[in-house]
């Protein structure tokens, strides 16, 4: 008999749903249109959208009462910016507003020794090996931007201004990090190697950080991740952020895309490349031209890597007994209203955290064109994934009211780890190899060379469009939902010192989503988040964007 309870009320023309599911209960999957154990509201786009949503609601403050106060600064060069995050740490700045777009480059900055020591925090990042390929980066340089001992702090910009060539680290010291409203740019080069191995280059990297909420940004592509979440971040939400670059022929002349391509191109007509390594003259030997190459390079590969190795599978404890909270299980993070465009892997890929996406569009099909139109880049080119929802080492993942566009694989990875250790290596591939991941898509749409598939991921018995990635061992995750894992005795472990038999696991089945979220409709999903996602979309005075309500 199947145990199956659906709660819903209409309450002013709205359809709220609460759903739960015996935890020993095996669900018709063609019935499941909704995650258990949540409560959400579908309604038409309107200003409640814009509210802080998902787990970072549950720790990110208003700060709309600063304005005009001392904790408020407006920055417009790379050392104002510097001097406000400075004093972010000493507790006297609370929002910092650009006013103008800011170059982070090592380079550019040009830090002198007393400076240098000063913004401590800031350290330029190590030249690639075989060296830049970008000439805006060979000008700037790179920097890495450590925002630590903050504790509550909005960086955001009126009129979506940029911030180029650093990368932003929110540590395991900062606390309450709003990001709004800004453009982040030219953190790429091209690979000629094609292995996206020489450089680590991510825009945001959420390093244990809790309480963070990052909307309404743009990213272009970078030589890594997007924005990544290590040691143990916690309560984490992406919301209307734009990610990635349409597939162009004709990129604008001053875009790291050109500029990188065309420098390759020099070097192609000077017959300066290896024709038995480089990407790039293989490419244009076989027929691409420079500009089908320019198109294929805004491929963005891994997005958001979250739990950096298999090793954080608890907390480390220091020799003085200190414990560091970075483990993995930590992990907490709401992906609502993004687009995506051109990407190819982690949307999210978790690792024994939470993730919890809804109404984002993913979009790949500008790729997959250009790889069906142009056999030299087919053939060469190695950036070829169209992967979505990765949940590893008993992370669970559920996605609600999403659109795939040109993705052959939604959802990856196996129900039982022990079924994908291929990137594992000893002894976690055997210390996790009963990690039962739960994953779960629902009321979704993907769309690929096969068709048009709308459903969940539990249709037909995990038989459907969105799990042609997916192992599953007994699908023994359809039907028994669970949002969080915990590895039994983890307390007692040491990360320095792993044991030698493989972990056993408790799955939460009555935890509840500790927060409720809104949805557009499936079919409204394209067009809202493609006007209202991204920087400048909306028009917001300096106090609303200070507003999380």
């Amino acid at each position: 008999m199947i145990k199956k309870v659906l709660s819903s009320l209409v309450i002013g023309g709205l359809l709220v749903t609460t759903s739960f599911f015996d935890a020993g209960s095996r669900v018709e999957a063609a019935l499941i249109n909704s995650i258990p154990n949540t409560t959400k509201v579908e309604k038409k786009y309107e200003s409640s959208f814009l509210a802080v949503p998902g787990y970072a609601s549950l720790g990110v403050k208003d700060r709309s009462s600063y304005v005009g106060s001392s904790y408020y600064r407006t920055v417009s060069n790379g050392r104002e910016f510097l001097q406000a995050i400075l004093d972010a740490s000493n507790g006297t700045v609370k929002v910092i507003e650009v006013t103008d777009n800011i170059n982070l480059g090592w380079t550019e900055l040009a830090l002198n020794s007393t400076e240098a020591s000063t913004y401590s925090f800031i350290s330029k990042y190590p030249n690639p090996a075989k060296g830049f390929t970008n000439p805006l980066l060979i000008a700037s340089g790179v920097s890495k931007l450590n925002i630590s001992n903050v504790d509550g702090l909005t960086i955001f910009s009126t009129s979506g201004k940029t911030i180029k060539h650093a990368e932003l680290k929110l540590q395991a010291s900062a606390n309450d990090i709003v990001i709004r409203n800004l453009n982040f740019d030219e953190m790429w080069q091209w690979d000629d190697s094609g292995q996206h191995k020489e450089v680590g280059w991510t825009f945001i990297k959420v390093n244990g950080a809790n309480h963070v909420w990052i909307d309404h940004c743009k990213f272009s592509i970078a030589a890594d991740g997007m924005i990544d979440l290590e040691n143990g971040s916690s309560n984490v939400t992406l919301s209307w952020n734009e990610f990635g670059l349409a597939a162009t022929q004709e990129p604008a002349e001053s875009s790291s895309i050109y500029q990188a391509i065309d420098n390759m191109e020099q070097k192609y007509a000077a017959g300066s490349l290896d024709p038995t390594t480089s990407v790039y003259y293989k490419m244009r030997n076989e027929g691409a031209t420079k500009n089908q190459i320019m198109a294929y390079a805004a491929y963005h590969s891994k997005v958001h890597l979250s739990g950096s190795g298999d090793k954080d599978y608890t907390n480390y404890v220091s020799p003085d007994g200190v414990e560091i909270k970075d483990g993995n299980q930590r992990i907490r993070l709401t992906m609502a209203y993004n687009h995506y465009t051109n990407v190819g892997q982690r949307l999210p890929m978790i690792r024994q955290g939470t993730g919890h996406l809804f109404n984002n569009y993913f979009d790949d099909s500008t790729h997959q064109k250009l790889l069906d139109t142009v056999p030299a880049i087919s053939k060469y080119g190695g950036d070829k994934l169209s992967r979505g929802v990765n949940a590893r080492n008993g992370a669970s993942i559920a996605a609600d009211t999403n659109v795939y566009n040109g993705f052959n694989e939604p959802m990856i990875g196996a129900e039982r780890q022990g079924d994908d250790t291929g990137n594992m290596d000893e002894p976690f591939s055997t210390l996790f190899k009963d990690a039962m991941n739960h994953s779960l898509i629902v009321n979704s749409k993907v769309i690929n060379s096969s068709g048009t598939y709308i459903g969940s991921s539990w249709d037909n018995n995990g038989d459907n469009a969105f799990t042609k990635g997916f192992t599953w061992y007994d699908k023994s995750t359809i039907g028994n939902w669970a949002w969080s894992s915990h590895i039994d005795g983890v307390e007692n472990m040491s990360k320095t010192n792993p044991p030698s038999t493989p972990f056993t696991f408790t799955y939460d089945y009555n935890e509840q989503l500790p927060y409720a979220y809104k949805t557009v409709p499936l079919n409204s999903v394209v067009p809202t988040v493609m006007k209202y996602a991204g920087v400048s979309a909306i028009k917001f005075s300096a106090a609303d964007w200070l507003r999380t309500n």
